[in-house]
């Protein structure tokens, strides 16, 4: 049974951010993780006056990306640490257009009014996958109502395309830690529940174990 504690997820993050292993060196690029961002980022098609919730931010790498395509980023994270470094990164890089607040899939409202801040993109990058699959419907339900029409919501993370004990010797490569914390779903699963919300859907495989699902939300899909 999935034991999911939102608490141990925030401290585990914390000790990462502590740690500082945010290193954007080649080989970060090159891996799995960064290749599934930037995809993630690049199937926003993020335009000037697009704001983009960035949600699961972290230390900020993505927003900090799309906040110099788009007129402002809203990001929130669960780890207040990170959240530090988000903001030290965005003031290093003389971003002006950036706001990180401390929120959860569960809980995106806590410390910002998103329903009236027009947000017209959603992004998503190695963050959901923390939630069970009970968790992570509820979640996408309440993103896509947080959503301008059209929208676009995109996530970037571990996915299951395939057994995951035939490519056990992958887990590292996706930094998939089995299950202790990471609970990644079925793409279709994630497809069809963002298409019970209305939404058309594309998903696309970048590693048997991650990959990408690009939501668009019509004029006439709610809100």
């Amino acid at each position: 049974m999935e034991q999911y504690n939102k608490d141990r997820i925030a401290r585990l993050f914390d000790n990462l951010a502590d740690q500082d292993r945010g290193t954007d060196d080649d080989v970060s690029r090159a891996s799995i993780p960064h290749l599934v961002g930037q995809a993630a980022l690049d199937a926003l098609d993020l335009e000037r006056e697009d704001v983009l919730l960035d949600v699961g931010t972290g230390t900020g790498r993505w927003a900090l990306e799309a906040a110099r395509l788009c007129r402002q980023v809203i990001g929130i994270d669960i780890s207040s640490r990170s959240l530090d470094q988000a903001r030290a990164m965005a003031k290093r890089a003389n971003l002006d257009n950036l706001v990180f607040a401390r929120g959860s899939f569960e809980e995106p409202c806590s410390h910002l009014d998103l329903a009236s801040s027009a947000i017209t993109k959603i992004l998503a990058v190695y963050s959901i996958h923390h939630l069970p699959d009970h968790l992570k419907k509820e979640s996408l339900a309440t993103l896509a109502g947080l959503l301008m029409r059209p929208g676009r919501m995109v996530i970037g993370d571990m996915m299951f395309f395939d057994d995951p004990d035939r490519h056990r010797e992958s887990f590292d490569d996706v930094h998939y830690d089995g299950g202790d914390t990471d609970f990644p779903a079925c793409p279709s699963w994630l497809g069809r529940c963002l298409e019970q919300l209305g939404a058309r859907v594309q998903v696309t495989q970048i590693h048997a174990l991650a990959g990408l699902v690009v939501a668009d939300f019509s004029r006439h899909s709610g809100r």
